[in-house]
């Protein structure tokens, strides 16, 4: 990114565009707090300075052909493969109920406060590198660790409600947190978030479990009221009380389970929502509180909530097959010892591609569990059997395939084929080096049936 930079100097030089044009945003944040940052955003103080130095730019070939989006004066162009924004300096006002604002020039300053928060409101000078902190804020609240708005909070989340979920966000990646006025302005206003597309709030979520802390950041969206215009259910899980393995209430050990998987959205997502069913799902009798199936119920709860906020169906559909799979070796213990080959060759072939994030997923839930019922020790046990497997499957697949047996015992396309085919897999799996004759030969012993003689 030093290079960009050298060339947007060295292309400025001796125009107007010299000293008119500051790096703005996280890279300068990022810059004060000593880390590296490809986040590079221009904005230049003269009449649609952003679309004009972006067009000098392509103009000496340094570029590639400005994208430009007059409405907002901003354009985008690539230099050494690096996307850019450049921007004029402007103000910007939002009409009621609608997010897209009506973008006017502005002063430095006043670019600055239209900004969200005072640690994101640096500006640099691309020249000589001279940093300003216009608003007096954002280099003593980047020390500081704070989250602050640049101006009334009430005024900046009015703009753009989605800035509050921005500063969540900002706090979990940064381990910062949001000062008092900036929450207070929050909890004010969560209200307006339903005016914000669930493709804009998806992607913010995104950032939050992507984040060092996020379960911290989910705390902070329950807590402030935020959570209850992303994904209402969650809140019905804080102070849901649980049964004898779990210590904590449902959202608490949700939280935990969440912290406890690795950095991968599908996990995380299946993490977040693997007991979303609970509340519909519980139960009381003499022998306690059951959740019967709510494995079940919550893939397809899962299902629901992540098509509403837009999530690829890839995406949907893996986070659906890993919630239904979360209680299946809940029975086996620390050991596994009850687990049979079969069951875990079974396991191999229907998880396929999800199995290892699938394992991430019990296991971080066992862990999270009370100490008495905890299983730290099943998944490490339990990865040797499916390698032990493994080997001994290497890579067969089943030989017997529905054609096979529609001209092995002369029938017809049916339901019938598809229950004989279901037969066959369970032999395979007992027998994985067996061939089609030999499965073939055995369901006609099991079942009695014969083929049919002319």
């Amino acid at each position: 990114m030093k290079d960009v930079i050298v060339i947007i100097t060295n292309a400025i030089r001796g125009t107007e565009f010299e000293n008119n044009t500051f790096i703005a945003g996280g890279f300068v944040r990022d810059k004060v707090m000593g880390k590296e940052s490809n986040d590079l955003d221009i904005v230049v103080s003269l009449p649609d300075g952003g679309i004009e130095l972006a067009k000098l730019l392509h103009k000496k070939g340094l570029s590639s052909r400005p994208v430009i989006f007059q409405q907002f004066g901003t354009a985008q162009i690539i230099i050494s493969g690096y996307k850019i924004e450049f921007v004029m300096a402007r103000k910007e006002s939002y009409s009621d109920k609608s997010r897209k604002p009506d973008v006017v020039r502005g002063t430095i300053t006043e670019d600055i406060y239209r900004r969200d928060f005072t640690v994101n409101s640096l500006i640099m000078n691309v020249m000589n590198g001279e940093i300003r902190d216009i608003t007096g804020k954002g280099i003593a609240d980047i020390k500081a660790k704070i989250i602050r708005a640049t101006s009334q909070p009430n005024i900046i989340f009015e703009e753009d409600p989605l800035r509050m979920l921005r500063a969540v966000r900002f706090a979990v990646q940064l381990n910062f947190s949001i000062d008092n006025q900036t929450m207070n302005g929050i909890i004010a206003n969560v209200q307006m978030l339903k005016h914000i597309s669930r493709e804009r709030v998806r992607d913010e979520l995104i950032k939050i479990l992507l984040s060092p802390a996020p379960a911290d950041g989910i705390r902070m969206m329950v807590h402030s009221g935020i959570m209850q215009y992303v994904l209402p259910e969650l809140v019905k899980l804080e102070g849901a009380q649980q049964n004898k393995y779990h210590d904590k209430d449902m959202l608490e050990h949700t939280l935990q389970v969440l912290q406890n998987t690795p950095n991968d959205i599908v996990v995380r997502l299946s993490a977040l929502l693997h007991d979303i069913a609970k509340p519909q799902t519980r139960t009381e009798d003499e022998k306690g509180v059951h959740f019967y199936r709510h494995e079940i119920a919550g893939a397809k709860r899962a299902r629901k909530i992540l098509n509403d906020l837009k999530f690829p169906k890839e995406t949907i559909g893996k986070v659906s097959k890993l919630i239904k799979h979360h209680m299946r070796l809940k029975a086996f213990g620390n050991t596994v010892e009850g687990l049979s080959d079969v069951a875990v060759r079974r396991l191999i072939i229907q998880l396929d591609s999800e199995l290892e994030s699938l394992l991430l997923l019990i296991h971080a839930d066992n862990i999270s569990h009370a100490e008495t019922y905890c299983l730290p020790n099943q998944i490490p046990n339990l990865k040797k059997r499916i390698a032990s497997n493994l080997k001994k499957i290497n890579g067969k697949m089943l030989p017997v395939t529905g054609k096979d047996i529609m001209l092995h015992f002369e029938m017809s396309e049916g339901q019938n084929v598809g229950k004989i085919l279901d037969k066959a897999h369970e032999i395979w799996l007992q027998h994985p080096f067996w061939n089609k004759t030999e499965i073939l030969t055995k369901i006609e012993l099991e079942e009695g049936l014969w083929k049919k003689k002319k």
